[in-house]
């Protein structure tokens, strides 16, 4: 019991400090959000939220792509369906030029139930965008692995 309320806490401060990193853009901030998410996850690992957060902090904010792939990754180790995490991945694989990666994860994520329609929307909308490339980088070059 005193975990989670820690990890609450903990949780709380995180968020402010990165909403205070996005508003000021001091890095300090967003250094000292993911000591929080991480604090929070630590007091209780049920936290999933933390762990997403901290991970999407790392994508978004600080640019930090691996770390961010090591939350998104831990986090579908435990729930290959937690979709946050599945369409964030599918984000990072973008941004890294992993399109079959990327598209794999998208495609997972419009194939599960969700009750966020502007969510799956864009999952739809990029998968389609990303299955175009994929198929054009395949073709220009047969070596090419789709998947990969």
């Amino acid at each position: 019991m005193v975990g989670k309320i820690l990890a609450r806490f903990y949780y709380m401060w995180g968020s402010l400090h990165r909403n205070f990193g996005n508003r000021s853009s001091f890095v300090r901030e967003h250094h000292s959000a993911v000591e929080r998410f991480t604090q929070a996850y630590m007091a209780d690992p049920t936290m999933r939220k933390a762990r997403l957060d901290r991970g999407i902090l790392f994508y978004r904010e600080m640019g930090m792509l691996d770390e961010a792939l090591e939350d998104f990754d831990a986090l579908l180790d435990e729930d290959p369906e937690y979709l946050p995490a599945l369409l964030n991945r599918a984000m990072v694989y973008q941004e890294r030029g992993r399109y079959g990666e990327a598209l794999r994860d998208l495609e997972t994520y419009v194939e599960l139930p969700t009750e966020d329609e502007d969510y799956y929307q864009i999952a739809f909308r990029t998968a389609a965008l990303l299955r175009e490339v994929v198929d054009e980088m395949s073709e220009s070059d047969p070596d090419i692995d789709p998947a990969a």
